[in-house]
């Protein structure tokens, strides 16, 4: 502490001698320097286009200063348009307030591209120019600024956006009906250089002009638009496109009277160009406001019935069978996109007797909360109801800005199912013209009509009360038979005396006419597709059948493929993914765009296969080397590394040469080809070729599928697996057979009625040697599903 005091002290004295001494060693007068005048600073540009150059019109432009007696403080700029043929006036630069200030030394401009480069140009997407030039100056701290600015004169280039109207929908050259009150739609593109670089345009203007004021003429109403001038203020005010709610790329009409009208809609980017060209097929919309005789679509979706469409309230009732105690619920889409109108609700009730009672509705109108931004579909999930006797009517009904009203009536009617016979058989396969196991022709290729009746009968004559006179039902795809069913009338009412049902089904997976029952039944039908309006409704028998507890076993050529829909999935390749693959034309995207699926969506698994069969994935023995899905859809999942076609010469076989149990009960034996198909110089020849069958959920696609479970869902359960020829095929000991579980605990309200699992074959049980088929039949028929045994 002493030595600091003292270090102050001497700084205080050596401070004040110097104060003290001042006055007598200075000069007796001031004595001041001679200021120099101040310099002004210099400019340059450092980069910038070349001068007379055409460019994009934003660019980024470099400069450079320096004051030769001090500091940069600033940059000064300024932009003049510049009129054809000349570069600019030079009053465009004076003035303090044609020039704005920038502090760095470089920025990026957007310059105007305002003027259409061909005034007869055809074309919505035209070029558009404008010549600039851009000066730049340095301010010093001092305020004084270069003399001479840097400058260079270009020209700003770009191209015009176009827009088209999507709502109404064009009508060729008619007009498109629209109510009083409608809301266009449109969308908008801004080509920045090109047609490949493209974005949003900055804003949007229309006019809706009345055909009568030119003599409701359509060429002079359209003509009168096109010569309008762009600045003319009957346009309607320009609308920032990607406005708050979408607001830009949609208008709303206030209430318009009847007639003929003109709607047109132009775009405008950032650079100042305006679509150029009006054109009938993209932004003009002949539009005739009239009283609608049609209202919004409307959708009414049902997994067991499908889909009911109408757009009217006088839809004729459509009529759907449910066993007693399964839930009936709807799911209901509602769009008036199609004639520019908005969806404004909907209602429902059951079983009322005055729809014009406001009381009896079970909801009085409600807005929908779901609405798909995309396509504009309202939505609405309706609570389902089990009902156990009876006939009862559900109604809905949706409402546009119009007060239109589109109704859709369904009558369920409730089957008691009495299950008071044990087992069905329906004979749902065709044996064709081979001539049966011993016809030199076929080979063996297929048993006859009658060789195969009598498999089953002895696979089945254990059963109490079984009577193969009574309890066989042919369909029509088996021509064959007398008394056959016909393909799109196989009532409920038919299987709900039965506790258990076997159908025996033969089909391609790629079929494409004459197609078995069981295809009829449980198609897959997409919740957005298309349906008829009103009617007696084919059930998803199988499905229903499950639902209500009846025990099923579908076995055969084929059978999963029987409820692919190949108009939801066209061009479908296999091993397939079955909650994304049956509905393909869910994807996303247009034109040469790759097709995009909604992962967290998938559209197919309310599918047959994916519901009630427990499959997360599809495949034929009969492999293929091609990737999964369509080459357009970018969710690619790849095939097994070592997957190819199988050569001619045989040393790679992919097809069944025997079923080998893979599951964890015992009561399943090995099942070898029987020997009038497999015999040599027969069909299948073991020197040649196996057995086509179908693969189910193999562990080789769960793997490598980042879109499947890694493992097969609980309610799936291995019976037999495939032995083939290679025994380093993928194809080797996967899945052919399975128990499904869904409805395992499901116990039917009819006497005697069990819970049990139900089973799928994805091969014909009749192909293989009868005596190693038996013992799992017998288990199938009575240790599972109880049946008594005939004594």
């Amino acid at each position: 502490m002493e030595r600091n005091i003292t270090i102050i002290k001497t700084g205080l004295v050596v401070l004040l001698t110097a104060a003290l001494a001042a006055p007598f060693f200075g000069c007796s007068e001031t004595q001041e320097g001679t200021r120099k005048p101040n310099q002004p600073p210099t400019i340059w540009l450092s980069a910038a286009p070349p001068e007379g150059s055409v460019e994009r019109y934003s660019v980024q432009l470099y400069w450079g200063g320096w004051d030769p007696d001090g500091e940069i403080a600033f940059y000064e700029y300024c932009i003049t348009d510049n009129d054809p043929g000349r570069s600019f006036d030079p009053s465009d630069t004076t003035g303090a307030d044609k020039w704005s200030r920038v502090y760095g030394p470089d920025s990026t401009f957007l310059f105007t591209a305002d003027q259409l480069a061909d005034t007869n140009t055809t074309n919505l997407v035209s070029e558009f120019l404008r010549s600039h030039t851009f000066f730049v100056r340095s301010v010093d701290h001092e305020g004084l600024a270069s003399p001479e600015p840097a400058y260079r004169s270009f020209t700003a280039r770009t191209l015009s956006p176009d827009v088209t109207i999507q709502i109404p929908r064009r009508n060729g050259f008619n007009p498109a009906t629209v109510p009083s009150i409608t809301t266009f739609r449109w969308t908008a593109r801004d080509y920045i250089n090109d047609m490949l670089t493209k974005t949003d345009p900055e804003s949007v203007s229309w006019i809706m002009e009345p055909l009568k004021n030119h003599g409701n003429d359509w060429a002079k109403g359209i003509k009168w638009i096109r010569d309008l001038p762009v600045n003319s203020p009957l346009w309607d005010d320009w609308r920032y496109y990607k406005a708050p709610l979408d607001s830009g790329k949609w208008w709303t009409t206030p209430p318009k009277d009847f007639g003929n009208y003109l709607f047109a809609i132009r775009a405008k980017d950032e650079a100042g160009a305006i679509t150029p060209v009006f054109d009938e097929v993209y932004n003009v919309r002949r539009v005739l406001v009239s009283r609608l005789t049609q209202g919004s679509l409307l959708t009414v979706y049902n997994k067991y019935m499908g889909n009911v469409v109408t757009s009217s309230a006088n839809t004729a009732l459509t009529i759907l069978d449910l066993p007693a105690g399964v839930p009936v619920d709807f799911t209901i889409y509602a769009t008036a996109e199609h004639y520019g109108g908005v969806v404004s609700g909907y209602r429902y009730g059951w079983d009322m007797a005055d729809l014009t009672q406001p009381d009896q509705w079970e909801i009085d109108w409600t807005p929908f909360t779901i609405i798909d931004n995309a396509t504009k579909v309202a939505t609405a999930r309706i609570p389902a109801r089990t009902y156990f006797f009876g006939t009862h009517v559900f109604t809905v009904e949706v409402i546009d800005n119009s007060q239109f009203i589109s109704r859709v009536e369904v009558k369920v009617n409730i089957v008691q199912f009495t299950m008071q016979k044990n087992l069905l058989l329906l004979d749902d396969y065709a044996e064709g013209s081979q001539g049966g196991w011993e016809s030199p022709q076929g080979k063996g290729v297929n048993p006859s009509d009658i060789e195969h009746d009598q498999f089953w009968v002895d696979m089945l004559s254990t059963v109490d009360g079984f009577d193969p006179g009574l309890d066989v039902l042919p369909s029509s795809f088996n021509t064959q038979h007398p008394n056959i069913i016909p393909s799109d009338k196989l009532p409920l009412a038919d299987v709900a005396a039965y506790k258990s049902i076997i159908w025996s089904v033969q089909m391609d997976y790629q079929q494409t006419a004459n197609f078995p029952l069981l295809r009829e039944m449980v198609k897959f039908e997409a919740e957005s597709g298309t349906g008829a309006s009103g009617g007696k409704r084919q059930v998803n028998l199988p499905a229903l059948f499950m639902a209500a507890g009846g025990h099923l076993m579908i076995c055969g050529k084929h059978p999963g493929a029987c409820t692919i829909n190949k108009d939801y999935a066209p061009g479908l390749r296999y091993p397939a993914n079955v909650p994304y693959d049956l509905d393909l034309t869910a994807a996303t995207g247009t034109g040469g765009q790759d097709k995009v699926l909604d992962i967290a969506n998938p559209p197919s698994d309310q599918s047959f296969l994916y519901v009630e069969w427990c499959l997360d994935a599809i495949e034929y023995a009969l492999a293929t080397d091609a990737l999964v899905r369509k080459s357009s859809l970018r969710l690619i999942c790849p095939v097994h590394p070592t997957y190819r076609r199988a050569p001619t010469n045989g040393l790679r076989d992919h097809t069944l040469r025997a079923a080998v149990p893979i599951g964890t009960e015992p009561n399943f034996e090995r099942l070898d080809l029987r020997p009038e198909t497999a015999a040599p110089g027969k069909a299948h020849d073991p020197a040649v070729k196996g057995l086509n069958v179908e693969v189910y959920n193999p562990h080789y696609f769960l793997a490598l599928c980042p879109y499947t479970p890694k493992v097969p869902r609980p309610c799936f359960e291995a019976i037999y697996g495939i032995e083939c020829f290679d025994t380093a095929e993928p194809t080797f000991m996967q899945p052919v057979a399975f128990w499904t579980k869904v409805f395992e605990n499901k116990i039917a309200d009819a006497p005697g009625a069990v819970g049990a699992r139900s089973v799928v074959f994805g091969f014909p049980p009749v192909m293989f040697n009868p005596d190693q088929v038996l013992p799992g039949m017998q288990y199938i028929l009575h240790d599972e599903w109880q049946l008594p045994r005939k004594q």
